[in-house]
Formats: structure tokens, sequence, C-alpha cells
């Protein structure tokens, strides 16, 4: 059975994920908890991602379906929407640049952020980002954009 998700109402809970997840960005940032900071500022950037992708649903282009259940399946557009994989970050703001060009050099900036905490996480990870000192500029920027934005709606 292939079932429909309501990116309307998906984007409007996005946008209160975004939202609670900066806060709490705000709060390990301030208390010097890097890790935890860096992992709630992505998850600010995916949620509002997600939330500009369901206001601009007709641009996510991407064929086919996701199989979530041997019985169910759900438009592969939908899908990403509903769930924002760190891997297909950069796909979706390309394909949202003429709704808002800033979209990829945000990501970018998530996905470093992301290398940052991998990084800390895998003892032979290879992230460009290994000094705490220049992740938490990174963190603090990131966060202050999305902030910006956040406040522009």
């Amino acid at each position: 059975m292939r079932i429909h998700l309501d990116v309307n109402e998906i984007g409007e809970a996005k946008l209160i994920e975004c939202k609670a997840e900066l806060e709490l960005a705000k709060i390990l940032l301030k208390s010097g908890l890097l890790r935890g900071a860096a992992v709630k500022v992505i998850q600010a950037w995916r949620a509002y991602l997600s939330y500009i992708a369901s206001l601009n649903a007709n641009l996510i282009r991407i064929n086919g379906v996701r199989r979530v259940s041997e019985s169910i399946e759900v438009d592969a557009s939908e899908f990403i929407i509903a769930t924002m994989p760190i891997k297909l970050m950069m796909r979706v703001s390309e394909m949202l640049r003429s709704v808002d060009p800033e979209l990829m050099e945000l990501t970018a900036l998530a996905l470093l952020t992301y290398e940052y905490w991998c990084a800390n996480s895998c003892s032979d990870s290879t992230g460009r980002v290994i000094d705490d000192e220049l992740a938490k500029g990174i963190i603090a920027k990131l966060l202050s954009r999305i902030e910006r934005k956040i406040n522009s709606i």
C-alpha cells in the first residue's frame, strides 16, 4: 500500500522542532558542551531544511518510493522532506537554491559541524574541524544564522 505524507503538517512540526533544537544548542554551547551543541545545531538545521522543503515540495524531485515496511511505501520526495537524511542535505539545498541561495552555504557549515562531531566519536576519523575553538565558532555561526532565518518567518 502506498501512503502520502502531509508535507504541510510535517513542515509545521519541523519548524517547532527547529526552534527547540536551537534553544538546546544555545544552552549546551554556553555551557561548553561542544559535542552536544554540535549535534543539536545539526538537528536544528535538518529541521529547518525540512521546513523549507515542505514549503517548496514541488522543487524536491526525487523519483521512486521508499519502502518503510513490508506493506507500506511512501513517495521518496515526501520521505526525504520528512526525514532529511544528512547524506541528502546538500542535494536538497541545491534543489532549493532558487528559493534561498544561502541554503547550500549553511548546509556546508552543518556538514562541517557533523564532521567535527564524528571526528570526536571515531578515533580514525579525518574530519576537517579538529580544533574545539574552531568548532565553537562554526557552531555559533550556524546557530545565529538559523536563528536569523527563523526570526524572519
